[in-house]
């Protein structure tokens, strides 16, 4: 059980703190960049964080999950804090798929075409709705924290 605590930890704490650094440093430097460099950037770093970033998510997601099950089991009461942080994890990925991922393909297939002339809009918005996620998942973070502390 304490490995799963130190891989759950570790692997979830990664996540939030690759989605802080995109919303805290990442975007803001791109946009300090000129268009005919910001837009090839972003769209680049959308493609491949849109390939990895689903499987990290069902990831923190399964090792909440299971974190909560197996204490479940042993003690016969539901881990609260740990149980939330699940749920706070499933919710940002529904979060993610919903709203996220269309205006991140959008911006994945810019690099192919001619953007729209409003294309700073959709990465306006992008960053906006991102910033909304990195909360919710520090929160989930922080309960899963207090969770595997209080147990």
């Amino acid at each position: 059980m304490e490995v799963l605590n130190v891989i759950a930890i570790i692997v979830a704490g990664l996540m939030v703190g690759s989605e802080l650094s995109i919303a805290a440093f990442v975007h803001p430097t791109l946009d300090r960049l000129p268009d005919a460099v910001h837009l090839p950037a972003a769209s680049a770093l959308a493609r491949v964080l849109g390939r990895f970033m689903p499987f990290w998510y069902i990831l923190v997601f399964l090792l909440t999950l299971a974190e909560v099950l197996i204490l479940w089991h042993q003690s016969g009461r539901l881990p609260i804090w740990i149980a939330t942080s699940a749920i706070l994890w499933a919710l940002a990925s529904l979060y993610s798929v919903t709203t996220l991922v269309p205006i991140n393909n959008r911006i994945v297939s810019w690099a192919k075409v001619t953007p729209p002339a409003d294309w700073k809009t959709y990465r306006s918005r992008w960053d906006l709705l991102h910033r909304c996620r990195v909360v919710l998942l520090t929160i989930a973070f922080a309960f899963l924290i207090v969770g595997v502390g209080s147990k």
